[in-house]
């Protein structure tokens, strides 16, 4: 590996991608199998979601300049928006710019809809999660991290006589690659006649038989489940969505996170529709990332790393010194293998070392991984 005086721990941003998303990248002018990101399939450089954003580039330009209420609605947006609920089998759907604006949106619907009084928040949500709850101007009880005996608690301490709760979760939690337990989330929304609204961000497109998140995962069909999510990973496009019944998502597109913000590219959107639509035909590849993450684990164990035994592509593990993980991130850089050290919420003060699989990679990257980290733990 060459040096680059672009990489500094003292810059926001010290890695600079200079190739497309492959399990070998080019950060800062070297060479790296990539093993960091979350493009589960690495279905971003896919030859035919490229093709589509093109193609879309070239029938409607870059943007309306607009938002989707004035004229910023094509085509192209209506047939995203069927396509996402043809594939979670919902009513309806809402396409936004970004995942982050689907949490804000989808929250504030229920607001609208008069669904809870008081928001309970696993402490470890995604920041969006904790942005869209403040906005809405409830009183917010964040509960330990997956403790469903706090979370109870808290809900018979802090609710009142004839409020009704909403529980905020991700469903799969992107740092320890944990599941939320939600079927006793729903029990408690149940009991006290609340929602749950669950960012399904990492578990779409990789959970569930037909790859539609957590509430397949754990086959679940309730009113009082919404969710929302992001098709910048698994789906290798971006932009971010909600998924629901027409009521709830009638009230999000006419709230003010849609009348507010500008219409998203139509790149992004037929990309999004190309990459829901390989997804969807080809459950190989959720099988082969799958096996990936098994073969990993499997590895990685025998190297004496406590990792959990699944199928799920996030493999992380910490040490109580910061400075020997920054040691093995740059000790595997040397190497020319990337996984991330990443300080994030629910990582820790220390931060932690996070290894990504995709469908993509080979038994010969994952063999080359496991063999440099045998030379620097």
């Amino acid at each position: 590996m060459t040096s680059n005086t672009f990489n500094s721990e003292s810059a926001a941003f010290p890695y600079l991608m200079e190739s497309p998303l492959k399990p070998v990248v080019t950060l800062n002018g070297n060479e790296f199998i990539y093993f960091a990101g979350t493009g589960y399939f690495q279905l971003q450089s896919h030859p035919e979601v490229l093709r589509a954003a093109i193609e879309a580039t070239e029938k409607f330009g870059i943007g309306s300049a607009t938002s989707r209420t004035i004229n910023g609605t094509t085509p192209l947006l209506i047939q995203l928006e069927k396509k996402i609920a043809e594939y979670f089998q919902t009513e309806d759907a809402a396409y936004l710019p970004s995942g982050y604006l689907s949490n804000l949106a989808g929250l504030q619907a229920l607001q609208k809809l008069k669904l809870f009084d008081v928001i309970f928040i696993d402490e470890n949500a995604h920041y969006s999660n904790q942005s869209g709850a403040m906005a809405t101007g409830k009183k917010i009880i964040p509960f330990r991290h997956l403790n469903v005996e706090d979370l109870k608690n808290k809900i018979k301490t802090y609710l009142g006589k004839n409020q009704k709760p909403l529980i905020i979760t991700d469903g799969l939690f992107p740092i320890w690659g944990t599941i939320a337990p939600i079927p006793d989330y729903l029990e408690l929304a149940e009991k006290f006649n609340g929602v749950i609204w669950t960012d399904d961000s990492h578990s779409v497109g990789i959970l569930g038989k037909n790859g539609r998140g957590s509430y397949e995962h754990y086959n679940l069909n309730s009113p009082k489940l919404f969710m929302g999510a992001t098709l910048s990973k698994a789906f290798g496009a971006y932009g971010g969505f909600v998924a629901g019944n027409s009521s709830f998502i009638n009230t999000l597109k006419k709230g003010q996170v849609m009348t507010g913000t500008n219409s998203p590219p139509n790149a992004l959107a037929a990309a999004a529709l190309k990459g829901l639509e390989i997804v969807q035909n080809n459950p190989g590849y959720r099988q082969n990332l799958y096996k990936n993450a098994l073969y990993l684990k499997h590895k990685l164990t025998k190297l004496g790393l406590p990792v959990e035994d699944n199928n799920l592509p996030i493999v992380t593990f910490s040490f109580n010194d910061e400075n020997k993980m920054q040691n093995i991130q740059t000790n595997l850089m040397r190497q020319n293998i990337f996984i991330q050290f990443i300080k994030y919420i629910g990582s820790g003060d220390n931060g932690v070392l996070r290894i990504v699989i995709s469908s993509a990679h080979t038994t010969t990257h994952i063999n080359k991984l496991v063999e440099a980290l045998k030379k620097v733990l």
